[in-house]
């Protein structure tokens, strides 16, 4: 019985010309500490994309792109859709958490000297994609149509705006017009749920890619002692299966109990609605608040580049081979100033924006 069912596999495969691709990834091993508890934000990002996928598609079939349609049909989901609010809340806590472990994965690439030769490329394409997701959140935002939605993108328009040469150019390509109306609208939902899943997912092949043929960074030991392997298929994909399974399960638990909120329709009219700034981005907004008039510049472009700009090129600026952290002092030092820092603008813009009204 089981050769049977091995043969019909066999002849599956070749049918549908897939026999020599599954053969490649039988004969495919990685290092056995590639998913572990102690090394999993790789494999935790890749679940969480997935989710955000998944979750996207289900919830694009019940949406219109029409200004108060739009509302009508994410309050649908929400509240009249059998576990539309769970799918609706998996979307919403997957990205997140998918902030989260980006910048966990980020800082122990940092710590681990992952950005060395020869994955120079590697730490590229990573913070490429760190800098394209929160694209999606930025465009998301308003496909809800609620006040929060509204009036934020307004603001970002609005910084978009300041960037020199080319603020103004983008921010008519998204609008599409001199108010954000329908056509804002349709552009948001086009970048949302096409074009920027399209890059997303050229971007994460890359990645893969070299990740094949540079490896995964070796951990901080003496070397010594050898680096077991397992076979990709099926121990590798079957460890990935069960934390897709785990956090779907806790997720899910999550948005049932906590369904994700949705304001009032917008009111483009309402000009006294003040949006509150995102977690992700407190420090931003605080430093587009600090450079006001004709400085603005440097809190919404100049600051933010560079910082992107940094990132990007710290494989060029830190050539040494040395990877032990405690022999890296300059570029701990530099990379602990940008995180304070960063920190505290945070706080200071949560203060700003939700801690209690002086009296007056």
């Amino acid at each position: 019985m089981r050769i049977n069912s091995e043969y019909r596999s066999q002849s599956l495969l070749e049918l549908l010309a897939l026999k020599t691709f599954v053969e490649r990834l039988r004969a495919c091993s990685v290092p056995q500490d590639a998913l572990t508890w102690s090394r999993f934000f790789g494999a935790l990002l890749l679940v969480l994309l997935v989710l955000l996928f998944l979750s996207g598609a289900f919830l694009s079939l019940y949406y219109s792109p029409v200004p108060g349609a739009a509302y009508d049909s994410v309050d649908f989901v929400l509240f009249n859709l059998p576990f539309g609010a769970v799918v609706k809340g998996i979307h919403h806590y997957a990205w997140n958490l998918l902030l989260v472990v980006m910048g966990l994965h980020l800082m122990r690439a940092f710590i681990l000297g992952a950005y060395k030769a020869p994955r120079q490329l590697v730490w590229i394409s990573g913070v490429v994609i760190m800098l394209i997701v929160p694209l999606f959140i930025i465009t998301g935002d308003l496909l809800p149509w609620d006040q929060k939605g509204y009036w934020s993108t307004q603001v970002r328009l609005s910084i978009i705006g300041t960037v020199p040469v080319l603020g103004d150019l983008f921010v008519r390509l998204l609008q599409g017009g001199p108010l954000t109306g329908i056509v804002a609208l349709t552009r948001f939902y086009v970048l949302h749920i096409l074009f920027l899943p399209g890059v997303l997912i050229f971007l994460i092949a890359v990645h893969f890619h070299l990740i094949a043929h540079r490896g995964l960074s070796e951990p901080l030991s003496d070397g010594s002692l050898p680096r077991l392997k397992i076979p990709f298929l099926p121990d590798m994909v079957n460890r990935w299966l069960v934390l897709f399974l785990l956090v779907t399960i806790i997720l899910g638990f999550i948005s049932w109990y906590w369904p994700p909120p949705l304001g009032d329709p917008a009111d483009p009219t309402d000009s006294t609605y003040v949006p509150k700034p995102e977690w992700w981005v407190l420090f931003l907004n605080q430093l587009v608040a600090i450079f006001k008039g004709s400085l603005t510049v440097i809190g919404s472009a100049v600051v933010p580049g560079l910082l992107a700009g940094l990132l990007i090129a710290l494989p060029f600026l830190d050539r040494s081979p040395e990877r032990n952290i405690r022999k890296r002092k300059m570029v701990v030092v530099i990379a602990s100033i940008i995180i304070v820092s960063m920190l505290v603008l945070s706080v200071m813009g949560y203060i700003e924006h939700f801690g209690e009204p002086h009296p007056e």
